[in-house]
């Protein structure tokens, strides 16, 4: 069973050939990088270089789907003079999207200008469904240093004793006493640093 499996792939992998080609903008004539292709029998996929160059293993009779974004997806279809010949040259059309016209209206005046910017009321963005009425509160609400440790919570007491941060600044304030007590020694107050 395994010997007839390993036959029909073989078989299968025998069926694909090397298709070798480059991508091309059709307006400009510049290679266009990061092509996708795909083709549809063989069912393997690639996608151009920098150079618009691209390899693929396909069929002998086969259809290639080229898609880029900015261009229009195209399928290309292969035949044997394709894949005996020295390379496949496709050319890409680019997709044109059709915007609405915009009218743009020039401000009479500077002064006008930051006059009604100045004064343009500020609005709070809600999101009905999404924002809470208490959302408002707590934005516009200071923030609050980290609660001290109680008896209810130990576990915060602890971390807070000998976790790095905290372990940092007890040798910051060691260090600040040591620097100012050497300072107030040589008579040098002005350079005492606040602890």
């Amino acid at each position: 069973m395994f010997l007839a499996l390993g036959a029909m792939v073989g078989q299968a992998q025998e069926d694909c050939f090397l298709l070798k080609g480059r991508i091309f903008s059709d307006d400009s004539l510049t290679a266009i990088p990061n092509v996708n292709i795909v083709s549809e029998l063989s069912r393997y996929g690639t996608i151009t270089n920098q150079e618009g160059w691209f390899l693929i293993k396909s069929k002998l009779v086969d259809t290639l789907w080229v898609s880029c974004v900015g261009f229009d997806r195209q399928r290309v279809p292969v035949s044997e003079e394709e894949l005996f010949d020295k390379e496949l040259i496709i050319k890409l059309i680019r997709s044109d999207i059709m915007l609405d016209s915009v009218e743009i209206y020039p401000y009479p005046l500077y002064d006008d200008f930051i006059r009604d910017i100045t004064k343009m009321p500020s609005r709070r963005l809600f999101v009905p469904g999404i924002s809470k009425i208490d959302d408002e509160k707590q934005i516009y609400k200071k923030p609050i240093k980290d609660p001290p440790a109680s008896i209810i919570n130990p576990v915060s007491l602890i971390y807070n004793r000998y976790n790095k941060r905290e372990r940092f600044k007890r040798k910051l304030q060691r260090n600040r006493r040591k620097f100012n007590r050497e300072m107030e020694r040589i008579g040098a107050d002005s350079l005492m640093v606040p602890e």
